[in-house]
């Protein structure tokens, strides 16, 4: 199993929708985290210790996952487990498939099994254990560890994007853009870090670039089920600065 599947399918489970911010909320399908871990080759010799049976189980478990269908992946990420207990790929899945299904304490179980595993060695599982750490409302825990995911990954945009995520719920409104424009740099065609930036961008009173923010976001994806409400949001936006101009108008007659 490829290194990029991994980062896909973490990119489709924990995308977080700033439309809900740091709630329980939506998730959106991303882009792939182009760092493989740093402990990967050892990983793939521990794969080839695998039994057939384990690793059967595991490749059903993450198909049914890719899917969409987390319920059933659970029973076969445990046969992958019970097969092979030091499988941390396993773990991580099945702390995505817990999340997916509203388990935010197994997930968080499954998560620290497979950061203890790899002697904190792979970033996806702290980028997940931040998720939940956000869930959780345990902001400044939840920058600790994305920041640590960073570090073992500098060139995720994924990343990236939940350390934003962190500091906004926190009201650290410079460092949640900069690191959402870091996120830009790094996938230019990110279309939830331009969401996230707008609501930045609207705490920070700065109309005419929450604008611009959200027609990249609906350029870049349409017909998601943010883009209803971001349609709304830019014309709410729109409406508002044009009242204003009228205003500043008014009360400077040429």
């Amino acid at each position: 199993m490829s290194i990029s599947r991994f980062t896909t399918l973490f990119a489709m489970i924990f995308l977080i929708s700033p439309v809900a911010c740091l709630a329980q909320s939506q998730f959106t399908e991303g882009m792939k985290i182009p760092a493989a871990p740093k402990n990967d080759s050892i990983v793939s010799v521990q794969e080839l210790r695998m039994s057939d049976k384990g690793r059967k189980a595991f490749d059903k478990g993450a198909a049914l996952l890719e899917k969409g269908d987390a319920a059933a992946s659970l029973a076969y990420f445990d046969q992958a487990i019970t097969e092979f207990p030091g499988f941390y790929k396993a773990y991580y899945d099945l702390g995505i498939a817990h999340y997916r299904l509203g388990h935010t304490i197994e997930a968080e179980q499954a998560f620290q099994i497979s950061i203890d595993l790899t002697g904190g060695g792979y970033a996806p599982p702290e980028f997940g254990m931040g998720m939940v750490l956000c869930q959780k409302q345990e902001l400044e825990k939840a920058e600790t560890v994305i920041q640590r995911g960073l570090d073992l990954d500098p060139g995720s945009a994924i990343g990236k994007y939940f350390l934003g995520l962190a500091q906004f719920g926190l009201n650290h409104l410079v460092e949640a853009e900069r690191s959402v424009q870091q996120a830009i740099l790094r996938k230019a065609n990110f279309a939830q870090a331009y969401f996230l930036l707008a609501r930045i961008h609207q705490r920070q009173n700065d109309s005419p670039a929450v604008v611009e923010d959200l027609q990249a976001f609906l350029k870049l994806d349409p017909h998601s089920r943010d883009s209803k409400q971001a349609r709304a949001f830019l014309k709410q936006t729109q409406q508002a600065q044009q009242t204003s101009n009228q205003q500043a108008s008014s009360a400077h007659p040429p």
